[in-house]
């Protein structure tokens, strides 16, 4: 364990966060704005795949080691895991709905003070397919996002209806 430079105050884990989310948004949207450059669209299009690909292909990874597929144990993961760094409160939350409101999500911050919300998106729309990767009797809805400058992101995850 090291020990603590005198005069220099410890990082609070939150701070220490923010700043590894601004130092990736700043990577990663010129390394996307390269590929648009030199590649066009297709190059913009194949990083968003690629990045949906590579996230997908972790979370899978992380759902293995989960008790069960079902919607609160999907939500119970979420919260502590992926939500580090955010502000939401659960508008509702039952058996087969769970809704959230986020009203602060640290890589909207930091793509849109970058002027990159396109790129940051990415984030956003890997939220469906996370659901439905962890459970094909699960959906996602979203109507609102930070990303696109609303005032929140209104998440609502659900047991689809069966057939």
């Amino acid at each position: 364990m090291t020990e603590p430079m005198p005069g220099i105050p410890e990082p609070r884990a939150e701070e220490a966060e923010a700043s590894v989310v601004e130092l990736f948004a700043v990577l990663y949207s010129r390394t996307v704005e390269e590929m648009r450059e030199r590649y066009g669209q297709g190059g913009f299009e194949l990083a968003r795949k690629a990045f949906l690909d590579a996230m997908l292909e972790g979370w899978i990874k992380e759902y293995e080691k989960l008790p069960d597929r079902s919607l609160a144990t999907y939500v119970r993961w979420l919260t502590a895991i992926v939500l580090k760094g955010t502000r939401y409160e659960i508008i509702e939350s039952s058996d087969a709905s769970v809704r959230f409101r986020f009203t602060v999500c640290p890589w909207a911050t930091y793509f849109r003070k970058i002027g990159k919300p396109e790129i940051g998106k990415f984030f956003c729309d890997a939220d469906k397919p996370m659901v439905e990767a962890f459970n094909e009797k699960l959906g996602f809805e979203i109507s609102r996002t930070l990303m696109n400058g609303d005032d929140f992101c209104d998440h609502h995850f659900f047991v689809k209806e069966s057939d």
